[in-house]
């Protein structure tokens, strides 16, 4: 029955009624809250846990690398069908490190995000950049190569030490590239540059051999390759980061092979096979 309020003032039955309702309403929307708090607490638990990807490598012995064999220095099949290149011996090393060998599953490039997705292979390592629209249903592993556009002179170019030396100068590049791109860019900034264009990434380090230019702006993986022939490279222009890619459940594996990477990158691994595959060239 209604009460009394202070004083002894009976409280009308409406109000006592509106108040009882209200409490309860309360009471259930605080229930309410608790068990969605709940539910988010143990779906935040169970999620990060992911799947058994990283047990079931170790119990097999394996770890399955998708990539596409077609990409060298990266991935190349030799003349006696051999796999070979920069990312193979890096999958090798982390299998290693996870203590099992590396099985490689050679995908054209447009289907190894569907095998990796059905489940067709554990990782893939394939000259891969970071790409956001994939990160819905992919996790990538730290950074391991940066593949952006470079600032690339002659060896014996002694006046040519920062981009601001390109004034009035002659720079290479391949027609339609994101080098060409980049030369654009730089030739609205700096007074006098003059952009030459080549058919070919190959053709833009040649003019710049020949000493028909006198800079070029090509791929980390063109100039790298090529430096070794009498080119230093200067500066990067851009980034393009090459990464592996786990199933987005796979959080077990993509914690396994970043710990794998990092220890590979510090204990000099990784500069030892890039200086393997593409001569160790850094920009200065």
């Amino acid at each position: 029955m209604p009460g009394t309020g202070r004083g002894g003032a009976r409280i009308p039955y409406s109000v006592w009624r509106m108040a009882y309702h209200g409490v309860a309403r309360f009471r259930w929307l605080s229930l309410f809250i608790l068990i969605l708090l709940l539910g988010v607490i143990a779906w935040g638990w169970f999620s990060g846990r992911g799947d058994d990807t990283l047990a079931d490598i170790q119990r097999r012995g394996i770890l399955r690398v998708g990539l596409d064999a077609s990409f060298p220095p990266f991935e190349m099949i030799d003349e006696t069908g051999r796999l070979m290149g920069f990312d193979v011996d890096s999958a090798r090393a982390v299998a290693a490190d996870l203590g099992v060998e590396a099985e490689f599953v050679n995908i054209g490039f447009d289907g190894l995000y569907d095998a990796l997705l059905a489940r067709r292979v554990d990782i893939i390592i394939s000259g891969l950049p970071y790409d956001p629209r994939w990160t819905q249903d992919v996790a990538y592993t730290y950074p391991y190569f940066n593949a952006g556009q470079v600032l690339v002179i002659r060896a014996d170019e002694e006046a040519i030490d920062d981009i601001s030396d390109l004034a009035g100068r002659t720079v290479a590049v391949e027609w339609g590239s994101q080098a060409d791109m980049e030369g654009r860019r730089l030739a609205d900034e700096i007074e006098g540059l003059t952009i030459v264009r080549q058919a070919s990434a190959a053709e833009a380090l040649q003019v710049l051999f020949n000493g028909q230019v006198e800079a070029a702006i090509v791929d980390a993986v063109s100039g790298m390759s090529a430096a070794p022939g009498g080119l230093n490279i200067v500066t990067y222009l851009t980034d393009e980061w090459y990464a592996a890619a786990v199933h987005i459940e796979s959080q077990a594996l993509l914690e396994a092979v970043n710990e794998s990477l990092a220890s590979l990158d510090q204990g000099g691994d990784l500069a030892e096979i890039q200086a393997r595959w593409l001569g160790g060239v850094q920009a200065r």
